[in-house]
């Protein structure tokens, strides 16, 4: 258990000290950047669905879940994306690399749980510019907003669980954005720095019941009311002289923003599935977020246009032989969905969404019994469009996770 403590708190320590760049999407421009897949690489790989609970992986996705939790579980996840970008007139690739959560969940009792741990759930990252005989123009931007939460579940009833997470939210993002014209004889440059913080909520409940001896019945409900989150904002202007591609800076002068309050959107979930315990799984999911709500930068153009969002989501696993002793592979986990989603975001008159379709394994680590298991997991997909002088992207996400198991607060017995 000791040895477990240790991994977790390195791993800690690496997520709070790595400066991580989490996106590279010019669509993180907009509202406070791009949104974060906040769950587990087992969630991930089945389309990204809260809906399935067991008694020995954390959900991160909804609070309830931890009612169900039988052992001590420490989970950390990282993603490697690759991203083909193309507009009308142009191609680009690039890759990010991130630790994207770290987690614990303990059992205090048959029927109660409570949970522990670091999430990112917005993202900045974008470079973008122009470089002609009559303009010159660049904008930069890069930061992340983290999230460190607390959950409790609770079993009220035998199969229905209600739960709630304390959620604060915290992080920096940097944005500069350079103009200068031919005709001119120095530009511009504005670079603002935001420190963000604020404190939000999630609440959940959880059902598990049969339908019959050999099937069972798992449904999901999760809502997080809008919340604010504050941001001091300080900015530099400067006037610059480009030389070549270069920015040199001739003068700057340095002014403190009065502090500004951004709107968290309410999000609320349904889903429902079916299976066979220890076989296999089915469900689907609906998420609708409150996004009209988002409140722009004061940098950030008029042409953005914020409605609600919404999402829909297919995903379960196969289990070929639990209890095989003989066939390693036919006591892995295999997992699958898809999902589509409407981001909320309109440019230009373009509605932004996002299609995504996941695959992935759970492989047992250990003994032949053990609980514990390595988690790989594949998304392809593809969000924005190349119409109207947009950015069209197709991504690929290779998940890599740890679900590592024990028992605390047990007492030992000795004859």
């Amino acid at each position: 258990m000791i040895r477990s403590i240790l991994i977790v708190l390195v791993a800690f320590t690496c997520f709070t000290g790595m400066a991580q760049q989490r996106t590279s999407s010019p669509y993180s421009f907009f509202g406070l950047g791009q949104q974060t897949f906040k769950g587990t690489i087992e969630n991930r790989s089945m389309g990204g669905i809260r809906t399935y609970s067991d008694s020995i992986h954390v959900n991160l996705r909804n609070p309830a879940s931890y009612g169900n939790l039988r052992l001590t579980t420490y989970t950390v996840g990282a993603v490697h994306t690759e991203t083909w970008a193309e507009t009308n007139s142009a191609k680009e690739t690039y890759d990010n690399t991130t630790i994207e959560y770290i987690s614990i969940g303990v059992p205090v009792s048959k029927k109660a749980a409570f949970g522990f741990g670091l999430i990112p759930f917005q993202s900045v990252g974008y470079d973008l510019g122009t470089l002609t005989e009559d303009i010159y123009t660049n904008f930069e931007g890069e930061g992340s907003l983290n999230r460190a939460y607390f959950g409790f579940g609770y079993q009220l009833s035998k199969g229905l669980n209600i739960g709630g997470e304390l959620r604060y939210n915290f992080g920096q993002e940097t944005n500069s954005s350079s103009v200068a014209l031919a005709n001119v004889q120095y530009g511009t440059n504005e670079v603002n720095e935001t420190d963000f913080s604020g404190v939000s909520y999630n609440f959940g409940l959880h059902y598990n019941g049969n339908l019959s001896d050999k099937y069972e019945i798992q449904a999901s409900a999760t809502y997080s009311p809008e919340s604010n989150i504050t941001g001091d904002n300080f900015r530099t202007l400067s006037t610059i002289s480009i030389s070549g591609s270069s920015e040199i800076i001739v003068d700057s002068e340095e002014f403190d923003i009065p502090r500004e309050k951004f709107k968290l959107p309410s999000e609320i979930s349904l889903g429902i599935g079916i299976g066979e315990r220890l076989k296999w799984f089915a469900a689907a999911e609906y998420t609708l977020q409150g996004t009209s709500s988002t409140t722009n930068r004061t940098f950030a153009p008029a042409t953005a246009i914020f409605t609600d969002a919404a999402s829909y989501r297919l995903g379960g696993y196969y289990i070929p032989d639990y209890n095989s002793i003989s066939n390693y592979w036919k006591r892995a986990t295999y997992r699958a969905g898809l999902r589509y989603e409407e981001t909320g975001l309109q440019l230009n008159g373009e509605d932004i969404t996002e299609f995504g379709i996941s695959f992935g394994i759970g492989i047992p680590v250990g003994q032949t019994r053990a609980f514990s298991n390595a988690n790989i997991g594949l998304e392809y997909g593809q969000r924005g469009t190349t119409s109207n002088g947009l950015v069209k992207e197709n991504f690929f996400n290779i998940s890599l996770g740890l679900s590592l198991n024990d028992r605390w607060f047990q007492k030992r017995k000795y004859n």
